[in-house]
């Protein structure tokens, strides 16, 4: 990069460092974890969308579009558009358990419907699942690093682990929300406004990816019709369960305020699936023989966007991957802090008392992620695994919101025979190994609370509550 390039990337980060830190530094335990529930329209929105289209999503649909052309893009695009959408309307049931029972985490709901052993289960499978998904960040960004700047991968997590860390314990969810704003527009510059222009040039208007084989322009290349169909139906369960989007409706003004800000942000990913699919499929047309597929877009970025403007876009990368990591860090320090050291560890805790666990869990959170973002580098498979995870918690929400007959001890053994069922099959299934997990899940989930009585920590008549 050249030097203005550099003023740049360090003048954007600087300024978002200090910007966070002096409104984290001003928060209190409620703003750390949800934004006092006083966040608007917008702020939600943006949120959603800084926080979906992260550094997994634009790097692995770019190396999906190098290897297999639009199938991935098209999946995960069709996907946000039909589970977000099916997600606004359970919003406001989400919303109203969250106001009467002031609840923070998913753990919350589990613990309260259920029994500790749910919520125990529960927030336990949520720590590690947010943990792949911020090594999922780590790695993204580290590549990001290592082709702009030639420092060696492992050397590129670590600089940026450590300092991502430190600014996420100090700025927490409630600045998360008001830079999330500034990311989303820097990322719609680069990404929309310039480099699909660009690339659109560089291809004689997109002609030379005609190109490539027919089986790139197949919905059904990457995965198959299974996993194409499979993604779609189990994407909008995945939506249901992702505590991330859980604390976003909890942090709403306003249960229509959560629905408006979904459904928009459901229209908003969709350009960002597909200027990520058109460059990996761009560099498969330029260069067939790259060797490692998840360096695809920082490659088209470092070849076609000019200088200054090249800047622009790894300050564009540096904000997403900020952005998203803050919000997975927050996933594992508010699950770890409300529902095991809140409930279990110290009851009697002071807002201060939460406030400083929220920040030292939120180091040892970023600091697990770093240390997982070593042991595991394939970002496709690792986004797949942690997001379609989060479908074992699915029978135990819905059944807790719309069937009577649930019961503690079903959605506790459902979460266990998911991961079972999950873990035991991705030897031989990989990327579909969620499908008998759920069935499993399902299943258990089912017949379990069929044959136990209602535990007495149960709290049925959250059922009614969330329909007033």
């Amino acid at each position: 990069m050249t030097t203005i390039d550099l003023v740049i990337v360090l003048s954007y980060v600087v300024g978002l460092f200090v910007f966070g830190m002096v409104v984290g530094l001003r928060e209190t335990a409620e703003d750390f974890l949800i934004l006092s529930r006083r966040a608007n329209v917008i702020l939600v929105l943006f949120s959603v969308v800084s926080s979906w289209v992260g550094v997994g999503v634009i790097v692995g649909t770019a190396a999906a579009g190098y290897d297999s052309g639009i199938s991935f893009a098209l999946t995960g695009g069709l996907g946000a558009l039909v589970a977000v959408g099916a997600a606004s309307v359970i919003a406001p049931r989400i919303k109203a358990f969250g106001d009467l029972h002031r609840a923070h985490t998913l753990g919350d709901f589990f613990g309260i419907r259920y029994s500790r052993a749910a919520r125990v289960a529960s927030a336990s499978v949520v720590i590690l699942i947010y943990l792949l998904f911020t090594a999922v960040q780590f790695n993204g960004l580290a590549r990001l690093l290592n082709v702009w700047t030639g420092v060696a991968f492992e050397s590129a997590i670590a600089i940026t682990a450590v300092t991502t860390i430190i600014y996420t314990a100090f700025a927490g969810i409630k600045s998360d929300f008001y830079t999330d704003v500034i990311h989303f527009c820097v990322m719609a510059v680069v990404l929309l406004g310039v480099l699909l222009p660009i690339l659109g040039g560089a291809t004689h208007g997109f002609r030379d990816l005609l190109a490539l084989p027919p089986s790139f322009f197949s919905p059904f290349s990457f995965g198959g019709v299974g996993y194409f169909a499979g993604a779609l139906v189990f994407g909008v369960g995945v939506v249901f369960v992702s505590m991330e989007l859980w604390q976003r409706i909890y942090a709403s003004t306003s249960a229509a305020t959560a629905r408006k800000a979904l459904i928009g942000s459901a229209l908003a990913v969709v350009p960002f699936y597909a200027v990520a699919a058109v460059s990996g499929m761009a560099l498969r047309v330029r260069d067939p023989f790259l060797t490692d597929r998840d360096l695809a877009l920082f490659v088209m970025m470092k070849t076609y966007l000019p200088n200054g403007i090249l800047g622009l876009g790894v300050a564009a990368f540096i904000a997403v991957f900020v952005s998203s990591v803050n919000t997975m860090i927050m996933v594992v320090s508010a699950t770890f802090t409300k529902d095991f050291y809140k409930t279990m560890i110290k009851p009697e805790a002071t807002e201060m008392n939460m406030l400083r666990m929220g920040r030292i869990s939120t180091l040892l959170a970023g600091i697990g992620g770093l240390l997982l973002s070593y042991v595991v580098r394939d970002i496709i498979t690792l986004s797949i695994l942690a997001l379609f995870l989060l479908l074992v918690f699915l029978p135990a929400v819905i059944g807790g919101f719309y069937w009577r007959r649930s019961t503690a001890t079903g959605a506790f053994w459902s979460i266990v025979a998911g991961l079972v069922g999950t873990f035991g099959a991705l030897p031989y299934l990989k990327t579909n190994a969620f499908v008998p997990g759920f069935l499993l899940c399902t299943l258990v989930f089912v017949v379990v609370s069929k044959l136990t009585p209602h535990a007495p920590s149960e709290i049925v008549e959250v059922l009614n509550e969330v329909r007033r």
